[in-house]
């Protein structure tokens, strides 16, 4: 025999579930945006740090092969091409370095899968 009170008891815990559910999911997504967020973050602080010690190296052997050269310009312009040679590899290689490291890093943030209770 159904009674409306079990059909209202049945409503509530419906609604309490979906708004567990709800819950869960917005938790879900703050930890992987945050996740996201952590990691291009260490990813700028870790080009900075390196940009910075590029150009320090860079001016470091500019001026180590100007004695070299015994030209201060030829030294520039020798580093310079050697730069220009390397930017022109890095962009060749711009996918299998950056993009498809970046999607994948991507993807296992947004699609892991943490075991759940009942499955065990």
């Amino acid at each position: 025999m159904q009674t409306p009170d079990m059909y209202q008891k049945l409503l509530e815990e419906t609604k309490e579930y979906v708004q567990t559910r709800y819950d869960l999911l917005r938790i879900e997504l703050v930890e992987k945006a945050s996740k996201i967020v952590a990691f291009f973050l260490l990813a700028f602080v870790i080009i900075g740090f390196l940009l910075g010690a590029f150009v320090y190296l860079s001016l470091a052997l500019v001026i180590w092969l100007s004695t070299i050269f015994e030209s201060l310009i030829i030294a520039s312009l020798f580093v310079g091409g050697v730069l220009a040679l390397f930017g022109g590899l890095v962009y060749s290689l711009r996918e299998s370095l950056f993009v498809n490291p970046i999607i994948k890093q991507m993807s296992k943030i947004m699609f892991s899968q943490k075991p759940n209770e009942n499955d065990q």
